[in-house]
């Protein structure tokens, strides 16, 4: 498969374009240049040339967000699911077309409203997919090779891309066992666990009535946790917060003003806790929900 890109100065965008494409086609050739000639000969063009994959003409596409597609955005639409497929087959064609709509939303919009000029706001500068990857652009008095940096780029940016895209199945797999412990729950304010990791998503979306406040599953390396559930995706605010008496204190403190022996921590935001036993972590999730 013979892929094609505009040279010079790269972006998320086309950068991203180019990821996907040689995940699918593992035996993908890259050329980047503007030469028509040169880019009518290659069977993929994208973010150059005007055509399906270019996004600089005047019947700019849309999301029905409002926000314009780039080229990864293009790119995506035509190829995600069967990229989706090809690396996840056991999943059902319904959760691919959820991860394939997810991925877009979370991941690939955000960069084309950057490559089409849109500013995302925040009260403070935080640096993002699209600005790291246009830091690999060689500097304005540097003679390096211009190719051999998109190559650079687009190393990096696939290692962030596969690790979105791996949560992305990994969140999918866990919604049976979410579900499943939802509804067997005993306290309705209450989620256990037996391994964490991934349930967040689902639980917002199947706890229509915000019921379960905290959940409670084993940490990989040291006993339990006990953590607040968001009240929605876009906040880091809590349903409840954990208890304020709590917050920040040693070990010996925790475990003093508790009533137990082997509490470990309460962070200072009160969003999560932890404890050595299953027991003192349970009996810290019934007092943090009656207090």
């Amino acid at each position: 498969m013979k892929l094609g890109t505009h040279n010079g100065t790269f972006h998320a965008d086309d950068v991203l374009a180019y990821v996907i494409l040689s995940e699918l086609f593992k035996d993908a050739e890259l050329t980047r240049s503007r030469d028509k000639d040169t880019l009518l000969k290659l069977d993929i063009v994208f973010d150059v040339g005007g055509g399906q994959f270019d996004h600089h003409t005047k019947d700019k596409e849309f999301r029905t967000s409002g926000i314009p597609f780039a080229a990864a955005g293009l790119i995506w639409r035509q190829f995600g699911k069967d990229l989706i497929a090809q690396t996840a087959p056991d999943l059902s064609a319904l959760e691919v077309e959820k991860i394939h709509l997810n991925v877009d939303e979370s991941f690939i919009a955000g960069l084309d409203a950057v490559d089409n000029g849109i500013t995302l706001e925040t009260s403070f500068p935080i640096p993002n997919l699209a600005d790291v990857v246009h830091w690999f652009n060689p500097g304005w008095d540097a003679s390096d090779d211009e190719d051999h940096a998109f190559l650079q780029a687009s190393s990096f940016a696939r290692t962030v891309f596969l690790k979105s895209l791996q949560r992305q199945f990994d969140r999918v797999r866990a919604r049976q066992y979410v579900i499943s412990a939802f509804d067997s729950r005993q306290n309705s304010k209450l989620l256990i666990l037996e391994r964490g990791g991934h349930w967040l998503d689902t639980l917002l979306e199947i706890d229509k009535k915000n019921e379960v406040l905290f959940v409670v599953y084993p940490d990989t390396h040291r006993g339990y946790r006990l953590q607040t559930v968001r009240r929605n995706k876009g906040t880091f605010a809590s349903r409840k917060d954990l208890p304020e008496a709590w917050a920040g204190l040693p070990e010996d403190e925790l475990n003093q003003v508790i009533g137990v022996s082997d509490a470990i921590f309460c962070h200072p935001a009160r969003f999560i806790a932890g404890a050595e036993s299953f027991e003192s972590v349970l009996k810290m999730a019934h007092m943090a929900i009656e207090s």
